[in-house]
């Protein structure tokens, strides 16, 4: 199976664009890469020449490149970079909408691709695209991974299929700048606040939750797409996986996945490591059939017919630098092998029974800790997160913390308790009074409630419970890392 980098979505600056594409052809996880503006018009920090130019770069590095074509065209100038991209006979196009089709099919091109705002969703339409010369196409990344089997069963004769597995989503395009408005800008005159956004600029609701993207003309969603976790259900479906450019660790997500691939890395292992590297928190709810913020569970494999398998065993390429695996649960930590089973059984049993009772700090207490030297309560944090098992707090998935000052808000305690993990893989407590990089806040209850797996990350969260501010690539991590304590470990 192969891996493509889609189209840059976002607006960068021209020397980060160049870098970012010298990177690609350096590497060698990513066999296909797509280049060109295809959101807005107005964005020339790269002419058509620079395009051109970089894709014979990509080219000679061993890459196969396609130009890809603007989703919405609104003016005579947009039609013209049309027809020019359409006319470079060099390589490939994506076509994105259907003037593009009328000018491939027009020249007779019979090698074109079918990008995914075609909006392709059934076979009478991808035959029509085909008969006029598509050789591949995307799927619409709302597409359900059944409907994209269906599809591909209903052609007359197979095609080369490509299905978005890594990305914010792509939800709608518009004539109007959503970026442009914010500024309280026209779109003419937007001065081009995009470069302002690498990741586009989110929308979050009146509570404070991520809810969209807004990447100037374009509305993306605020979660990450990411199939990491269902590649065993994608063999068979597709022959291509699209990973779409983020702001950082574009490479990093596309080495994880060539690791899953070539059966160097197990795709939960790969998921769980990707999860430091995105911007917000994962979804997948499109693939399975259901609302694309959700994150549904992988799927479980269905048969493949032999002619339709795909080999997820890739010629050995050099292995990137990933976390170690957590360490398995089902290791006793060593304090514990003192105790007769017995005992650990009737312990397991009580963690398990636990009911946190509803209660509060009282006021005055909240008063006196707040008033309180906060070190010698962070210290006794990080004495317990060291005493913890690797089995419950795998250092090597947490490696992304380290030297990451992060804080702890105990809020009806007035307890704020500051502490990082250290390379060797200990807590440290830090003096108060410096930035944090990750806020987590809640209340004494529901923290003792979390860590005991009474309730939920998500549900606290979405209740307003739970808050994290700062780096929201950590506090997935985190949040993560808490979903996945195993109480059994003291069996």
């Amino acid at each position: 199976m192969k891996l493509s980098l889609g189209p840059l979505l976002y607006y960068w600056p021209r020397q980060k664009t160049l870098d970012f594409y010298a990177e690609v052809a350096a590497g060698d996880a990513v066999d296909i890469v797509y280049l060109g503006e295809t959101v807005c018009s107005r964005r020339h920090e790269l002419r058509l020449e620079d395009w051109l130019d970089i894709a014979a770069r990509l080219t000679a590095a061993g890459k196969e490149v396609a130009l890809s074509t603007q989703a919405l065209i609104e003016s005579e100038s947009d039609l013209r970079t049309l027809r020019r991209i359409t006319g470079a006979t060099a390589f490939r196009i994506e076509a994105n909408d259907m003037g593009a089709v009328r000018l491939l099919a027009a020249a007779g091109r019979r090698d074109w691709i079918a990008g995914p705002t075609l909006n392709v969703f059934n076979p009478a339409t991808l035959a029509l695209l085909v008969d006029e010369g598509a050789r591949r196409w995307v799927a619409p990344p709302e597409m359900a991974g059944e409907n994209v089997a269906a599809l591909r069963a209903g052609m007359p004769r197979p095609i080369e299929t490509e299905i978005f597995a890594h990305g914010r989503l792509p939800l709608a395009y518009s004539a109007r700048c959503f970026t442009a408005r914010h500024y309280n800008l026209q779109k003419d005159t937007c001065e081009f606040r995009c470069l302002r956004d690498q990741d586009g600029m989110v929308l979050r609701t009146r509570e404070g939750e991520p809810f969209l993207t807004l990447n100037g003309i374009q509305t993306q969603s605020a979660r990450v797409h990411n199939l990491l976790a269902d590649l065993p259900a994608i063999a068979g479906r597709a022959e291509i996986l699209r990973i779409s450019p983020q702001g950082a660790h574009t490479l990093e997500i596309a080495a994880l996945f060539r690791a899953a691939l070539d059966a160097r890395l197990a795709p939960p292992a790969a998921f769980a490591a990707s999860l430091a590297l995105i911007p917000e928190a994962p979804c997948n709810g499109f693939w399975h059939g259901r609302p694309g913020h959700e994150r549904a569970p992988a799927a479980p494999v269905a048969p493949i017919a032999p002619e339709e398998a795909i080999s997820l065993a890739a010629p050995a390429v050099a292995a990137p630098r990933l976390p170690a695996p957590a360490a398995t649960s089902g290791s006793t930590p060593a304090p514990l092998r003192l105790l007769p089973a017995s005992a650990r059984a009737r312990l397991a049993q009580k963690l398990r029974e636990v009911r946190i009772p509803a209660f509060t700090v009282p006021a005055p207490l909240a008063r006196l800790g707040a008033r309180l030297p906060q070190l010698p309560p962070a210290l006794a944090l990080t004495v317990a997160l060291n005493l913890a098992p690797q089995a419950m707090l795998p250092r090597a998935v947490l490696s992304p913390l380290a030297g990451r000052r992060l804080r702890v808000c105990v809020l009806d305690a007035g307890v704020n308790l500051d502490f990082t993990l250290g390379a060797n893989g200990r807590f440290y407590p830090c003096r108060a009074g410096m930035p944090a990089d990750l806020a987590i806040s809640a209340a004494l209850r529901d923290f003792i409630a979390l860590a005991l797996r009474e309730e939920d990350a998500d549900t606290l969260f979405f209740s307003r419970r739970l808050r994290m501010e700062g780096d929201t690539g950590l506090g997935v991590l985190v949040k993560n890392t808490l979903d996945a304590v195993d109480w059994n470990i003291f069996r």
